[in-house]
């Protein structure tokens, strides 16, 4: 087997649902900040790792009845522990191979960030950005979480996603579910990730941090206020869990 094979193959045995890899060219381009360069200056390659969310947990938080599941399973210990420590043992793999591999938290995000991981994973060929702005995947549509692990190992790239995964121009349930409004309906955001055009809702990040962060501001519904802020963090999801894409469907 081939090294790219190895590293696929550990981090499904590891639990992995998906992962794919970038070269380093395709992040040419890229804010100095958000270039993972900035972080390994040697790095070859850039690896995304995706675990799904289980469905059952969706429910619950659906349904406005109770946000513990999701929040802890959801976020909490899919984002902390689960992700990072399948980075972590890919990091090792790699690193007992002679190549020095650094893995980005999954938790991390947002403008402190210094990688995006869900636009490294549209760069590795493992999901496409859709209108709510989160990365979707053919396979389990916007639920699933994402880890970066950047490597100074050659591996072999996996193709881009060509095809779209959002109906930008009919569903919109994302925007009709967001607590906050902080999803456009009409205005886009347009950019590139190695050259393939990317366009996506204009986000009101203030509107949807303070829904996510539990502070019950600006909410459109009573009851989305009570759901979302009866804990510190609310971890809101209702863009995630309302998507209707993806082929992976329990029933």
């Amino acid at each position: 087997m081939s090294l790219t094979n190895d590293v696929k193959s550990l981090a499904l045995e590891l639990g992995a649902d998906l992962v794919g890899v970038a070269p380093i060219e395709r992040f040419e381009g890229a804010p100095e900040f958000y270039h993972p360069q900035g972080l390994l200056p040697q790095t070859k390659s850039v690896i995304s790792i995706a675990i799904r969310h289980l469905h059952g947990l969706l429910v619950p938080q659906k349904n406005w009845v109770e946000n513990f599941p999701y929040q802890t399973y959801g976020y909490g210990w899919l984002s902390h522990i689960r992700l990072n420590s399948v980075a972590f043992e890919v990091s090792r793999f790699l690193e007992d191979q002679g190549y020095i591999t650094c893995p980005y938290p999954s938790f991390c995000q947002g403008a402190g960030a210094a990688i995006s991981n869900r636009h490294v994973a549209v760069a590795a060929g493992v999901a496409k950005f859709g209108w709510h702005n989160l990365a979707m995947t053919p396979k389990f549509g916007s639920k699933q979480r994402y880890v970066t692990v950047l490597t100074t190992a050659e591996l072999e790239a996996d193709p881009m996603i060509e095809d779209e995964l959002c109906d930008f121009e009919e569903c919109f349930k994302c925007v009709d579910a967001c607590p906050a409004d902080a999803i456009s309906r009409d205005e886009a955001v347009t950019f590139e990730i190695a050259g393939q055009p990317v366009r996506m809702a204009k986000l009101d990040k203030g509107k949807c941090g303070t829904c996510h962060g539990g502070r019950g501001e600006g909410f459109k519904r009573i009851e989305s206020r009570i759901h979302v802020t009866f804990t510190g963090g609310g971890h809101c999801g209702m863009c995630l869990i309302h998507c209707p894409k993806g082929t992976y469907a329990p029933r």
